[in-house]
């Protein structure tokens, strides 16, 4: 049943809305359920997650599509482009995989070969021999988790995003956050220091709720240090990301 690889191929036309490039892609998601999944696509959309130097409105919903059916862009920052004409360059093809390959794919970058076309050509690798290695080895934090722990974690996660978010909720209305929640996230002009945010929300409901066992090897292999936070640690995410973001507007003038 889980012995299969799905690869494909997908143009996302411009002109049509993008709510029907979005059904198009929740059909391969259908066709695909259960295999581990690999989808280039052209995307004919901008955002800073994939190393634009703007996000537009089509790209809001397709943000939203790929995070809620746990769809990975493993796009890196290049100093060349993944399309680019004459006058013209962007980031608009994409390399899309879901769970069961991401631990897998490696060395993604855009190749300096000649494609003979103005979209440039993209390689990576695949290993699934050390997917088990890898997960064994895990360095981060581990939680013990009771049954009875859920519904005081989702109590905790609650007050904690109405907290960081600024969110008035005072019965704790699962919905109503939520609702307010995508408000907010519409309305950011750089969604990855947002979900920066919400990441360290999710990691200090953790530490309140659950006990924790550090991997003993942590130490060992002077992977951290005891002043190392998750908040230094979403810090540092930022900082890069708007260097990142510095560096490829240098000659942009607005």
């Amino acid at each position: 049943m889980y012995a299969y690889m799905y690869v494909a191929s997908i143009f996302l036309d411009y002109n049509p809305p993008v709510e029907s490039n979005i059904k198009t892609l929740e059909k391969v998601i259908k066709f695909t359920k259960g295999a581990k999944r690999i989808i280039a696509m052209k995307s004919n959309s901008r955002s800073t997650i994939w190393h634009e130097v703007l996000t537009n409105s089509r790209s809001k919903l397709m943000e939203e599509f790929f995070a809620s059916n746990q769809l990975h862009i493993i796009n890196e920052d290049s100093t060349r482009t993944t399309f680019r004409r004459i006058k013209d360059s962007s980031n608009i093809n994409l390399t899309i995989v879901n769970n069961r390959v991401l631990v897998a794919i490696k060395d993604w970058e855009i190749s300096e070969e000649e494609s003979c076309s103005d979209h440039n050509l993209i390689t990576f690798n695949l290993n699934f021999a050390n997917n088990k290695v890898q997960i064994h080895n895990f360095l981060g934090t581990r939680y013990i988790i009771k049954g009875q722990q859920h519904t005081e974690f989702h109590k905790n996660l609650l007050q904690l995003i109405s907290k960081n978010f600024q969110i008035e909720n005072n019965e704790g209305n699962a919905k109503e956050i939520d609702k307010k929640l995508n408000t907010k996230i519409t309305c950011q002009k750089d969604t990855g220091i947002f979900i920066g945010k919400f990441e360290e929300t999710i990691q200090s409901t953790c530490k309140e709720t659950f006990k924790h066992l550090n991997s003993p090897n942590t130490t060992a292999k002077g992977k951290s240090v005891p002043w190392w936070t998750d908040a230094l640690k979403i810090m540092r995410k930022r900082t890069v990301a708007l260097r990142r973001r510095n560096q490829r507007t240098l000659n942009n003038e607005n």
